[in-house]
C-alpha cells in the first residue's frame, strides 16, 4: 500500500493581475504546486494596497501595468515593517524596459517573470523565492 505524503502549505499566495485570462492562468499553476493555502486576487493596484497592508503572504505575483496603481507604486509603498517581504515577490510582466527594472531593484525586487511564460518555468522561479 502506497502512503501519499501530501505538501507542506506555505502560506497563501496573493496574484495582482487586471487581466482575468492570465489570472486564471496564474491560480491554476498555484493551484498544481499544491503549496499554497489560498489564493487571492485583486486585480488593481488600490485594492491590492489593501490587501498587502492586512495580511502577510507566502508570494506575491505582480503585475506592472494596473488599474488605480501601478506595480512599481505598490512596491515603492511599502516599508521594511510591512508584513510582506519584498523578497516574496515575483513581477510578472509583459513591460520590462530597462529604467523599470532599474527602480524595481532599487526597491529591493530580485525576482521577474516576462510574459509570455509557461508552467516549467512560472514553477522554476515560484520555487526559487518560497524556498528562500
Amino acid at each position: 500500500m502506497k502512503i501519499e505524503q501530501k505538501k507542506q502549505l506555505i502560506g497563501d499566495v496573493l496574484i495582482v493581475e487586471d487581466d482575468p485570462s492570465i489570472v486564471e492562468i496564474l491560480k491554476e499553476y498555484c493551484v498544481r504546486m499544491g503549496c499554497f493555502r489560498h489564493i487571492i486576487v485583486a486585480p488593481d493596484g488600490s485594492l491590492a494596497s489593501s490587501k498587502l497592508r492586512n495580511q502577510a503572504f507566502a508570494l506575491v505575483l505582480l503585475d506592472l501595468k494596473l488599474p488605480k496603481k501601478s506595480g512599481l507604486e505598490l512596491v515603492k509603498e511599502l516599508s521594511d515593517k510591512s508584513l510582506n517581504i519584498k523578497n516574496k515577490f515575483l513581477i510578472v510582466s509583459g513591460t520590462f524596459d530597462k529604467t523599470i527594472a532599474e527602480k524595481l531593484i532599487e526597491q529591493g525586487i530580485k525576482n521577474f517573470l516576462p510574459k509570455p511564460f509557461d508552467e516549467a518555468g512560472f514553477r522554476e522561479k515560484v520555487n526559487k523565492i518560497i524556498t528562500n
